[in-house]
């Protein structure tokens, strides 16, 4: 989680229309080989977030089953994103990663705690 925290302090600034700051967040990939992989929101594009940077933009072609994930905030629920757009929880679940760390919940209503459940 440390380094999960190293990486939400790179996280990018993006501009929002709604005036809202974005959060901080980082993540980091255990895989069984031994690899760490870190990644933080809008590392390589405004508005990605850090799951999905390291999922689909990092690893999109690699297996990671029995990979073990570690974000710094809940990722967000299935819902909580704009359609057509995939919640972070289900592509965490469609790469079968077998477990997955938590730093804090999210604390907007739209995911609080929603993901955390959609992941048990």
């Amino acid at each position: 989680m440390e380094l999960a925290i190293e990486a939400m302090r790179r996280t990018v600034a993006e501009p929002r229309k709604d005036g809202k700051t974005s959060p901080l967040v980082g993540a980091v990939l255990c895989k069984p080989d031994g690899t760490v992989e870190t990644a933080c929101r809008g590392e390589l594009r405004h508005g990605d977030h850090a799951e999905f940077t390291l999922l689909e933009r990092k690893n999109r072609s690699n297996k990671l089953d029995g990979s073990i994930l570690f974000a710094t905030l809940e990722p967000c629920a299935p819902d909580s994103r704009h359609p057509p757009k995939m919640s972070c929880t289900e592509r965490i679940i469609l790469s079968r990663i077998k477990e997955i760390w938590v730093g804090i919940e999210d604390p907007d209503p739209k995911v609080d705690r929603k993901g955390i459940k959609y992941l048990q």
